[in-house]
């Protein structure tokens, strides 16, 4: 909520530190002497939850998990209601997950809208529904409208026409299902323009920005050392050491059979899936002397990833000195990874096909976006190869 000029200091650190951890959607204030949580969702529609705890300066920091708790559960499909209750340890019926949909049923829901539409001379061709019903069938993990849009969104390499209209189909539908009450409104109702999941094409195709080795050192030990700073500089060496994709922090594990660090994400798009893999560190030294595999076996203490880790990442970062000029010319939490890679080719000399089985995408994808890296470093290395020749000769 907004801050009055009479808010305590407690109360301005309080909101300072959510915005934070969570972003300025989620916002407290006080009401009848307890906490009151205000949140804002992606459509413009707001809820208030009361979270039962008193508004006071030694409350300050059960308030605060209790926000994060709430957001954690929100970015998984739970109502703030169901999500309270989680982190309370009220849960008064059966677990929470056997509440979401089952995927054969929004599938079979599907087919209905789409018979309907036909009965009313509104499908000139069902081919393209067909299409957009191939998406919904590989989206098991959606347990909300967001959800859905968002995990059939990232099927798709870029933004473009078909991706529109998958999305346009599938809001289409929802709509449907929540005006005859086959799907809960509060969780099934998607946004009004499906824009800001399409994403806006680029008009000249562009590569990434990578980081650099001290880019990357300076702007850890530039965040704070609060428990939000430990978090996010968490995150950060495993993103700068290993080239994940932001999303992959939340899928890392040691397997029993090899003991070895694996990333078991599977990225599905337009192209196939991924492959769980093996992941590599650059440099070795980083992964040591941050002593990431450790942290990886006794349990990731993760920030809150309220709308997804790189959003998550970007709302935190956005406030922090150490990025600003990073995110002036062009950085994002993408970078990280593009360092791995140009690393992998200009300081260790690892080739495209390589790079690319490390990093989970395939060659013709890393060529795509970082082909110029490769081949600048190869032409140097070929020049230096030529001017020992040539020193040959003369000797």
């Amino acid at each position: 909520m907004p801050q009055r000029a009479h808010a305590a200091d407690w109360e301005v650190g309080l909101r300072n530190q959510l915005r934070n951890t969570v972003g300025s959607a989620y916002r407290i204030g006080e009401q009848r002497g307890k906490a009151k949580l205000d949140v804002r969702f992606s459509d413009g529609t707001r809820k208030t939850k009361s979270l039962g705890i008193p508004w006071l300066q030694a409350s300050a920091g059960g308030i605060q998990k209790a926000v994060e708790a709430i957001a954690q559960g929100v970015a998984v499909g739970l109502t703030i209601e169901e999500a309270l209750e989680a982190y309370q340890g009220q849960q008064k019926q059966a677990p929470l997950p056997t509440k979401k949909v089952d995927p054969n049923q929004l599938v079979s829901l599907f087919d209905q809208w789409l018979a309907s539409l036909s009965k009313l001379g509104k499908v000139r061709s069902d081919t393209q529904f067909k299409y957009t019903r191939n998406r919904l069938v590989q989206a098991t993990a959606a347990a909300s409208a967001d959800q859905l849009l968002e995990i059939v969104g990232d099927m798709f390499p870029k933004p473009g026409r078909s991706k529109e209209i998958r999305l346009q189909h599938l809001a289409r539908f929802l709509r449907w299902a929540v005006e005859k009450k086959h799907l809960d409104a509060k969780r099934w109702t998607p946004p009004v323009t499906v824009k800001d999941v399409v994403g806006t094409k680029d008009k000249k195709p562009k590569v990434g920005l990578p980081l650099q080795d001290q880019e990357i050192v300076d702007l850890i030990e530039s965040l704070p050392t609060d428990k939000a700073g430990e978090r996010w500089k968490t995150v950060l060496r495993f993103l700068a050491a290993y080239g994940l994709r932001p999303v992959e922090i939340q899928h890392l594990s040691i397997h029993a059979d090899d003991g070895r660090l694996w990333c078991d994400y599977i990225k599905r798009s337009g192209g196939g899936e991924t492959d769980p893999r093996i992941l590599k560190p650059l440099h070795p030294e980083w992964e040591e002397e941050w002593g990431l595999l450790q942290q990886v076996a006794n349990g990731l203490d993760l920030p809150p990833f309220g709308g997804g880790v790189a959003n998550a990442g970007r709302r935190y970062l956005t406030r922090q000195q150490g990025w600003k000029p990073l995110e002036a010319k062009g950085v994002t939490m993408y970078s990280f990874r593009h360092g791995w890679a140009l690393r992998a080719h200009q300081q260790y000399g690892l080739s495209a096909r390589v790079a690319a089985r490390v990093l989970g995408h395939s060659v013709q994808t890393h060529q795509a976006n970082y082909g110029t890296w490769a081949d600048n470093d190869e032409i140097d290395n070929a020049f230096e190869a030529a001017k020992r020749y040539r020193q040959r000769l003369k000797g």
